[in-house]
């Protein structure tokens, strides 16, 4: 029994080996062919980074602005066929993951019939008496070596039942990490939809200007006092700021840049999320603190109660610590209220969240030498316009924004939200798609005041 079972074991072991090796081959190959795709891509376009770059430092000039128009729908084709790459690469490792565990999970199956057979015979053997085996058997002998087989294999196969359980539950965890990378690939997608648009909008401005013969410099002078007056018009908008007021584009602009040379954060990104928390703002509400015992407010506009407005452990002690630095009345200060939620009935979550980049005060207290350091400020004001727009700075910085990588500054942006990226949590994955809608307007706004 023990012989033949054994080359049953070790046949189907070399047949799986064989049939799963010929894949892995395959797909390893694939893999390797996108990846050198990809980094050939990747070296492509950072190039024709520098190029552009160069391009723009030699000023506005009728041929210039063609020619650096030309690099960016160049570059742009060169991000959609990377993104194309990317998301073939992760499907088809997604593929390869679907077809190992649907193996694993026959062979689970297969062992456990198996196991279950062993079982149901050793009980039956339990059943009679070593004399009734010693009268019915011919070999008293048999009978203990089948027994000991059973036993064996009774073992062995809990041993592999246990190992390949474990293996599946490694696999699904692998799939579950692909599928969050997958996500973060299909938003190269939406981005890559996004440089189809920058290439239509500027081959539309490249055959404007082509149509300007060196003869027309006039025409070209024209263009140059469009894209200024443009350029100021966007400077002066108002830029909407939750429990501030408003304060100029161009301001908050400059505000954001400056945070970006210490942190690495697009000043797009970070504009679009604080003019998220604006727009919350506006639906949500603001509240006063009033009962710093229990934590309650009450709805600066309605005047009515608001329950769970601040933490009254967590928060409440460093909200009057730093107002008090700061000068603020602390029952005169807006925070935002508590958006109503439950889990199994219970309340959950507070309000609490300061000014522009809605830090809780906890949370402030985190962030405030760094503030310091950047702003030059000897107090961090989560009211001040630049030291809210340095803080969401450097907090998108630390949930790992990464400027140019719009699949990591989507989840930053749902972090930011929720506190967990984007595949995790749909309220998150709604902001951040708003977010990254918002991201996409500014950039095109910044762009005209870099022109």
């Amino acid at each position: 029994m023990r012989k033949y079972l054994a080359i049953f074991f070790v046949v189907f072991s070399i047949f799986s080996f064989q049939t799963n090796g010929f894949l892995l081959v395959h797909a390893e190959q694939t893999r390797a062919d996108l990846e050198a795709d990809l980094a050939n891509l990747e070296a492509q376009i950072k190039a024709l980074n520098g190029t552009i770059a160069k391009t723009k430092e030699q000023g506005a000039s009728l041929k210039n602005d063609i020619t650096l128009l030309s690099q960016k729908i160049d570059q742009s084709k060169l991000k959609i066929q990377s993104h194309d790459k990317a998301i073939k690469r992760i499907n088809g490792t997604i593929s390869e993951k679907n077809r190992t565990i649907n193996v694993l999970d026959e062979k689970l199956e297969r062992e456990k019939e198996s196991l279950s057979q062993i079982l149901r015979k050793t009980r039956y053997l339990e059943q009679y008496s070593v004399l009734d085996f010693g009268l019915q058997s011919e070999s008293l002998s048999t009978f203990f070596s089948d027994a000991d087989s059973f036993s064996t294999l009774n073992k062995a196969l809990a041993v592999s039942f246990s190992e390949i359980e474990a293996s599946k539950n490694n696999l699904e965890k692998a799939k579950t990490e692909l599928e969050e990378v997958k996500d973060e690939e299909v938003e190269k997608k939406l981005a890559q939809e996004l440089e189809k648009k920058k290439v239509e909008t500027n081959q539309k401005e490249k055959n404007t200007l082509l149509s300007i013969t060196k003869n027309k410099e006039t025409e070209y002078k024209k263009v140059l006092a469009t894209r200024e007056k443009e350029a100021a018009q966007i400077r002066a908008r108002l830029f909407e700021l939750r429990d501030t007021g408003s304060i100029s584009f161009g301001q908050a602009y400059d505000f954001a840049l400056a945070s970006s040379k210490s942190t690495g954060i697009r000043p797009a990104l970070i504009l679009a999320i604080l003019m998220q928390e604006s727009s919350l703002g506006i639906n949500v509400g603001a509240c006063y603190l009033r009962d710093y015992a229990t934590g309650d407010g009450v709805g600066i506009k309605s005047g009515e109660t608001k329950k769970r407005t601040m933490h009254p452990d967590r928060d409440v002690p460093v909200f009057l610590s730093f107002l008090k630095k700061l000068g603020r009345d602390p029952q005169k200060t807006p925070v935002s209220c508590w958006i109503p939620m439950y889990s199994k009935g219970n309340p959950t979550g507070w309000g609490g969240a300061m000014g522009p980049s809605q830090f809780i005060p906890s949370t402030w207290t985190i962030f405030e030498k760094r503030i310091e350091k950047i702003t030059g400020s000897s107090v961090a004001d989560p009211w001040k316009p630049y030291h809210a727009i340095t803080a969401t700075s450097l907090y998108l910085a630390d949930l790992g924004a990464v400027a140019g990588n719009e699949a990591s500054e989507r989840n930053a942006a749902c972090k930011y939200y929720s506190g967990r990226a984007c595949s995790a949590s749909s309220a998150g994955a709604g902001y951040g798609n708003s977010v990254m809608k918002k991201v996409t307007a500014m950039q095109a706004d910044i762009d005209k005041l870099q022109k």
